[in-house]
């Protein structure tokens, strides 16, 4: 009883360390977050978007953005403005380090000071270069990474599988696609305890049946995994009943059809398809609202529409399963590991090398082939994620953050065992170099990341003082449509409120009941119906061109104009010209002045 009450003070105060250390770091740097996408869902469970907290936020499971917006509906009542959303996002970054103490904790059991005050201060630096970042630079999906990094590097260092489980869950919910991604290192975690479950030698006369053997040593290390799986089905199924309305199913498929277009067709990035619209199934005008991202301008834009037009783009590309491509994407692999991923890829490449070379010399050659199959097995999702043509930044650092934590428990056990296995007074060279290596890799990492984290959100802070003054300058009582590449560059702040008068006319939500649900409120369908609204404007970033939706809009009403009403200056050269929807009238020489 003494032990575990020792061990939860040891976590207690691991844990009040990192919130603190996080609270100073956010006091120096101001969180920010990385994409808009965080904020739009937070505009969603705070109330934001529609004038009331809803848990439909889509990307991340129904069961835990249903939780948010209850708890932001009870403060809205009290009075209060609680930033919930942003709590636990920072909470979970705070829960993944403080379950990467704990389990260096799990390692330090010796009586050896200088032991534990090792593994201690591996856990810190390995939360102050691979998470606290992520935390001042923050995105939901990086943030999932860290929650299941956190439980692999508990799962492998031992103790109870109550935490790193429950970190799974947590990860679970906020990005299901970075839970799947966890399952294959969650295995090779599964099958390194297996291995040292098997490890004991039995004597011959205390052997047991093989079905007892496997009741021992097989299934209670796969009785977590089995928990887990049944808990996230139990998940899963609620997330698909919360979106089991013809409304949400006819989002989803138009949301699934949009992903296809815009994330793995060139569309966006080419013009080349201008003159190719009418192959691509679609008339002028909707050529127009889909290459300036425009989806909620016209209601005939709809899902097969979008699948139409991806459906032929890709018949128009070459041949993506021939050997050339697969040659193409596994160098394009090597080289991102080698020149683009710094410093994570220099951190995963030496952990592998010093726990190859730990395991190597303490002759454990049963855990090698399992080494190797790591090897191959990341490879094999780099080079198929590379060849989805889905590969941005933000997914794999999610998978650095998993291998390297997941590395990194592995070494530190191989470190502890071989350790606890040798003499006291017995010097381990082999044993110290690797941890000592590991220690200044660690260091290093902290001292690149932190300081280019800074000044990534410094840069982003200073965009957001910009669009804080153009919502400070908003007319109460007006909605605003803007486009998403005037919107785009300004993420949002953590624990800051959103604007609930500004509608973004493309991005994922577009489709959504939401937004429909707020055009009802002013007599629309589309963008087109709202702009004519009396209480409606058009914001765009002052060098966007607006000629095409002036032509787009005389096409739908006749004869419209659009007029700038307002300039807005927010300072450091960004400029935003507010917009309204006028009619004219034809009078004598065939001109038209605006009525």
């Amino acid at each position: 009883m003494e032990i575990v009450m020792k061990k939860w003070r040891i976590i207690g105060c691991s844990a009040v360390f990192l919130l603190l250390f996080m609270v100073l770091a956010g006091c120096v740097v101001k969180p920010v977050y990385y994409l808009n996408d965080d904020v739009t869902m937070r505009s969603i469970v705070s109330g934001a978007c529609t004038g009331v907290p809803d848990g439909h936020a889509v990307y991340m499971k129904y069961p835990l953005t249903g939780l948010l917006a209850v708890l932001y509906s009870l403060s809205r009542r009290l009075g209060l403005f609680v930033p919930w959303f942003d709590l636990f996002l920072g909470g979970c970054i705070w829960l993944a380090g403080t379950g990467i103490l704990a389990g260096c904790g799990e390692l330090s059991r010796e009586k050896s000071v200088p032991g534990r005050m090792a593994l201690l201060l591996a856990g810190v630096l390995l939360f102050a270069g691979l998470l606290l970042p992520h935390y001042l630079y923050i995105h939901y999906t990086v943030v999932a990474a860290a929650l299941a990094g956190s439980a692999l590097f508990m799962w492998v260092c031992g103790g109870s599988r109550g935490w790193p489980a429950a970190l799974l869950v947590l990860c679970y919910l906020v990005r299901s696609q970075v839970f799947f991604l966890a399952l294959p290192f969650l295995l090779i975690a599964v099958l390194d305890d297996l291995l040292d479950s098997g490890s004991a030698v039995v004597p011959a006369a205390a052997r047991e049946p093989l079905w007892a053997r496997f009741a021992k040593r097989v299934l209670p290390p796969l009785l977590p995994v089995l928990t887990l799986g049944v808990v996230t089905a139990l998940l899963g199924g609620a997330h698909c009943v919360a979106y089991s309305s013809p409304q949400w199913r006819s989002y989803q498929a138009y949301n699934d059809s949009r992903t296809r277009l815009y994330d793995y067709t060139d569309f966006l990035s080419t013009d080349r398809y201008q003159e190719l619209y009418r192959q691509l199934g679609l008339d002028s005008g909707q050529y127009q609202v889909l290459a300036h991202y425009d989806l909620l301008l016209d209601g005939n834009v709809d899902g097969e529409t979008m699948e139409q037009a991806a459906e032929r783009i890709q018949a128009m590309r070459p041949d993506a399963a021939d050997s050339g491509y697969l040659r193409q994407c596994i160098k394009q692999y090597y080289l991102h590991v080698r020149y683009d991923g710094r410093p994570y890829s220099l951190l995963w490449g030496c952990v592998w090398l010093l726990l190859f070379l730990l395991l190597a010399a303490d002759k454990n050659w049963k855990k090698l082939p399992l080494l190797a199959t790591l090897l191959l097995g990341r490879s094999l999702i780099w080079v198929y994620l590379i060849a989805r043509g889905r590969f941005p930044e933000r997914i794999w650092l999610s998978l650095y953050l998993l291998e390297i934590c997941l590395l990194l428990g592995m070494l530190l056990r191989e470190w502890a065992r071989r350790r606890g296995r040798r003499d006291c007074g017995k010097r381990d060279p082999v044993a110290a170099g690797c941890l000592a290596v590991c220690l200044i890799l660690l260091g290093l990492t902290a001292l690149r990341q932190l300081p280019e984290t800074s000044r990534r959100a410094e840069e982003q802070r200073e965009k957001q003082v910009c669009w804080n003054r153009l919502t400070d300058s908003l007319e109460e009582g007006q909605l605003y449509l803007t486009d998403v590449f005037s919107a785009v560059p300004y993420a949002g702040e953590l624990y800051g409120k959103d604007s609930g008068q500004i509608l973004l006319l493309g991005g994922w939500l577009s489709g959504s009941p939401l937004v429909r649900q707020r055009l009802a409120l002013y007599g629309a369908e589309d963008g087109v119906q709202a702009l004519t609204h009396p209480q409606t404007r058009l914001l765009m970033a002052g060098d966007r061109d607006v000629s095409w939706l002036g032509e787009y809009l005389a096409q739908r009403l006749g004869a419209v104009e659009l007029q700038p009403q307002e300039s807005v200056d927010c300072g450091e050269g960004v400029e935003f010209v507010i917009y309204r929807l006028m009619e004219r009238e034809i009078i004598s020489g065939g001109e038209t002045e605006p009525q």
